[in-house]
């Protein structure tokens, strides 16, 4: 069977190992028919006290592993996220990195295949051109050319492609904000084997570069991957929004078709509920389940019941 390692990367919270059960839940439900899959789970910072005593009998057969206090020190929050590129396991076909805030709830099999036979990295487009710079309603720079070759300037040189579109943007917004290179939302992205060690080795040399230079520094991940995957050359594949369905309201507008065949929720926004508190304990889990939810966030709410169960089956 074909091998397909899960790396996430999360905070030693009780918030945090709770998502990671049930993602575990929901991929147990999946059928695998000619893959196997390996969960692995990079932890840094601070742990909360007795939250991995708490979880660990929920989090059995998951790969645990601390971020070094060396990598704490330089990277501080970025540790976690960077070891993914520095220690993903070695053997497997597929490496899928993927957010603690996702539920797959669709087969996964005929995409792996897909992406492995085609031999390119996949994801769903980022939904904003973050890369801007936003303050007051008001993106900091006149187009997303022009903000790719500042940031790019000096650290790599390969061209990008700009053929692709923000994923939440609609026609109404200038062709200039809406345009953008292979730059993908973290949620789910797929890489061969053959091509993730080299864009491993770029992306963590060019999201150190990229310090300083992004208005907000919670997307010089996403940053780095496009620049880094540009620089290698390796192939891409703009995945539909169903494989990482965002609970926002924008996207259930625009992609109706995408929602009926949701296969990954990406319970991100938290305007409506808060996605550390859903599963952390009996009572959040219990409040969840009686809300009155409507579009996406009900739909969320129905394949969370499925999953997990009517009843809160942790402790």
């Amino acid at each position: 069977m074909k091998h397909l390692a899960i790396l996430i990367a999360a905070s030693p919270t009780a918030a945090f190992y709770s998502q990671v059960a049930v993602l575990d839940r929901a991929l147990r439900r999946l059928p695998w028919r000619h893959w196997r899959y390996s969960l692995h789970l990079y932890l840094g910072g601070a742990p909360e006290p007795g939250a991995l005593e708490t979880w660990t009998p929920y989090l059995a057969g998951i790969d645990l592993r601390w971020s070094t206090a060396e990598a704490l020190a330089h990277d501080g929050d970025w540790a976690q996220s960077d070891d993914v590129f520095r220690y993903a396991p070695s053997g497997a076909d597929m490496i899928l990195a993927l957010d603690a805030d996702t539920l797959p709830v669709g087969a996964l099999e005929p995409l792996l295949d897909q992406v492995l036979d085609s031999g390119v990295v996949a994801g769903a487009l980022a939904h904003h051109p973050t890369v801007l710079g936003h303050r007051d309603g008001q993106w900091s720079e006149s187009s997303v050319r022009a903000a790719w070759t500042r940031l790019a300037r000096g650290i790599v040189e390969a061209p990008l492609d700009f053929r692709y579109a923000h994923s939440l943007m609609g026609p109404e917004q200038p062709i200039e904000l809406r345009e953008a290179p292979f730059y993908l939302n973290f949620g789910v992205v797929l890489f061969p084997r053959r091509w993730f060690d080299t864009i491993a080795a770029e992306y963590l040399r060019i999201r150190q570069h990229l310090r300083g230079r992004l208005a907000n520094e919670d997307f010089s991940g996403q940053a780095a991957l496009t620049l880094a995957i540009a620089t290698c050359g390796a192939g891409t594949l703009a995945l539909p929004m169903r494989y990482n369905f965002p609970n926002d309201p924008v996207a259930e507008r625009m992609y109706p078709g995408e929602l009926a065949h949701v296969a990954v929720f990406h319970y991100l926004r938290t305007s409506v509920f808060d996605r550390h508190q859903i599963f952390l304990t009996a009572e959040h889990y219990r409040a969840f389940l009686a809300r009155d939810l409507e579009g996406v966030d009900r739909r969320f709410q129905e394949a969370v019941r499925l999953v997990v169960g009517g009843e809160y089956p942790f402790g």
